[in-house]
C-alpha cells in the first residue's frame, strides 16, 4: 500500500516538491545516522550552496535529461547525503569508527558535493583537489572550511606528503582516468595514505558496459578487460560528450582487481551504477580484522 501511495503522490505532486521532500528525509537520515555514531565528536553544519548547473554538467549528468534533475539544488543535496551516509555506512561495516579518523581526501571532489559533509567530524581535516579550476575556485570561495587545491592530469600531488591521510575517496574519478593513468595515480595514492588507511574508490562496471555500449563494444571489453569511449563516441555519457570528464573508462571486475589489487588490499568490491572498492593500505605493525561479509550491493 505504501508503495501505490508513493507512485500516486508522484503523479499529483510537482516535480520541485517531491525533491524538496526527498532531500528533507536523507538529510534527517544523515543527522540521525552520523549524531548517532559519532556523539560528542558531532558537529551541526549548514550544508552550504549548490553550485551552477554549468558546473554540475561537466561532473553528474549521464545525460541531458538527467542534468535537468541533477542540477535542482534539492536532488544536488539529496543525491549527496544519501551517497555520503553509504560511506559511512561501509565504514562502520568494516569497523572503522569515524571518530578516529582525522584526516580526509577526495581526489577529482569537483563541487564538494560529498566532501562538504564530512565537516559533522568535530576536528577533522579535510582536503579536496580537481583538474577543473573552475570547480577548485568556487569550492574556496564556498566552502572556506575545506582546503582545496588544483591537481594536474597526472601526478603528483604537490600539496600531499607521505603517509598524510586516514581516509581518502575518489567517486567517479578513475571512471574517467585512462587506462595508462590510472596505475600513476593508484601508485600516488598509495604514497599519501597512511599505513592502515582505507581508500574508497568507484569504477565503471557491468551497468555502464550494458548501458553505454553495444555488441561490439562490449565482446572488446570482455576480450580486453576495459572499453573507453570518449566525447566524439556518441554513447559516451553527457560529461563526457560535454568535455568535463574527459573519458569513460568501463573495466571488468577482473581487470580492476589484477590493476586495484597490485596498489592496496581489496577488502571489498560492491556492484552497483558505479562499482565501488574499498581498498586498505596495508600496515606491517597492525593486525586488522576485516569483515568476511561484504558490504549489500546496490540496487539498480
Amino acid at each position: 500500500m505504501l508503495k501505490i501511495a508513493r507512485e500516486i503522490a508522484k503523479t499529483l505532486l510537482p516535480k520541485s516538491t517531491i525533491y524538496s521532500i526527498k532531500r528533507q528525509r536523507e538529510e534527517k537520515r544523515f543527522q540521525k545516522y552520523t549524531q548517532e555514531k559519532l556523539e560528542l565528536n558531532y558537529r551541526l553544519v549548514d550544508s552550504g550552496f549548490a553550485p551552477p548547473k554549468e558546473l554540475i554538467a561537466k561532473t553528474a549528468a549521464f545525460n541531458e535529461q538527467e542534468l535537468d534533475r541533477q542540477s535542482n539544488n534539492d536532488v544536488y543535496f539529496e543525491t549527496g547525503y544519501w551517497e555520503i551516509l553509504r560511506l559511512f555506512q561501509i565504514l562502520e561495516h568494516f569497523s572503522i569508527n569515524p571518530r578516529t579518523i582525522g584526516s580526509i581526501y577526495e581526489l577529482g571532489c569537483g563541487t564538494a558535493r560529498l566532501l562538504r559533509h564530512f565537516r559533522c567530524i568535530e576536528g577533522v581535516r579535510l582536503v579536496g583537489s580537481d583538474v577543473n579550476p573552475e570547480m577548485i575556485e568556487w569550492c574556496q570561495q564556498n566552502l572556506p572550511e575545506i582546503e582545496f587545491y588544483r591537481n594536474e592530469l597526472k601526478p603528483p600531488l604537490a600539496f600531499a606528503e607521505d603517509n598524510s591521510f586516514d581516509l581518502m575517496l575518489a567517486s567517479s574519478v578513475f571512471t574517467h582516468i585512462p587506462l595508462n593513468t590510472q596505475e600513476l595515480w593508484l601508485a600516488e595514492m598509495q604514497r599519501i595514505l597512511r599505513p592502515g588507511g582505507i581508500f574508497i574508490c568507484s569504477v565503471l562496471g557491468k551497468f555502464h558496459a550494458s548501458t553505454l555500449l553495444g555488441n561490439q563494444q562490449l565482446q572488446e571489453l570482455e576480450t580486453e578487460g576495459s572499453f573507453t569511449l570518449t566525447s566524439k563516441d556518441s554513447n559516451a555519457t553527457y560529461s563526457t560528450r560535454l568535455g568535463g570528464s574527459g573519458w569513460d573508462v568501463i573495466q571488468t571486475r577482473a581487470e580492476v582487481i589484477r590493476v586495484f589489487g597490485s596498489y592496496f588490499h581489496i577488502i571489498d568490491y560492491i556492484p552497483g551504477v558505479q562499482d565501488f572498492l574499498v581498498l586498505l593500505k596495508s600496515n606491517p605493525a597492525v593486525s586488522v580484522v576485516i569483515n568476511p561479509v561484504p558490504f549489500p550491493a546496490q540496487k539498480f
